[in-house]
């Protein structure tokens, strides 16, 4: 949980270095496969439901923190993914349009993510995909 807290922190300085923007909310997209995985993975640690809850324990910890981002309020929208590409990028294209800022996942398949991710100057983290790390990482938005 520690981990995921300090990943929300690192992709919040990224894009405002990056970007250059100061914007009094912050909002990230997750995109988990939350109940249905790849049989690639071969158990139920990656999905969603293990580990969905750190999430909101992570951006109820840093916005409780004076300390860590205090200009911002963080926020967070998600969406289950079903471990399915074709969804994952329509949900992601919708979470653009509703003002998400960067992106945790999605949790299967990133290569077509992270290139829009890339197109539309945002940051995206993996925590676990099945494609190449080589494959996504060629991109510059693309950090795992």
């Amino acid at each position: 949980m520690a981990a995921t807290a300090w990943i929300i922190v690192f992709l919040v300085m990224f894009n405002c270095l990056v970007l250059g923007e100061k914007k009094r909310e912050y909002k990230l997209g997750l995109l988990i496969p939350y109940r249905k995985v790849n049989p690639y993975f071969q158990n139920d640690y990656n999905k969603g439901e293990s580990f969905a809850a750190a999430m909101t324990i992570a951006v109820e910890r840093i916005n409780a923190n004076p300390t860590l981002l205090a200009d911002y309020n963080l926020t967070f929208v998600w969406k289950d993914t079903e471990c399915n590409e074709l969804l994952a990028v329509r949900e992601q294209l919708n979470q653009i349009n509703s003002g998400v800022q960067a992106f945790i996942g999605p949790g299967c398949y990133c290569q077509t993510a992270a290139k829009n991710a890339a197109a539309f100057n945002m940051t995206m983290i993996s925590f676990v995909s099945m494609q190449s790390f080589m494959l996504c990482s060629l991109i510059s938005a693309f950090l795992r």
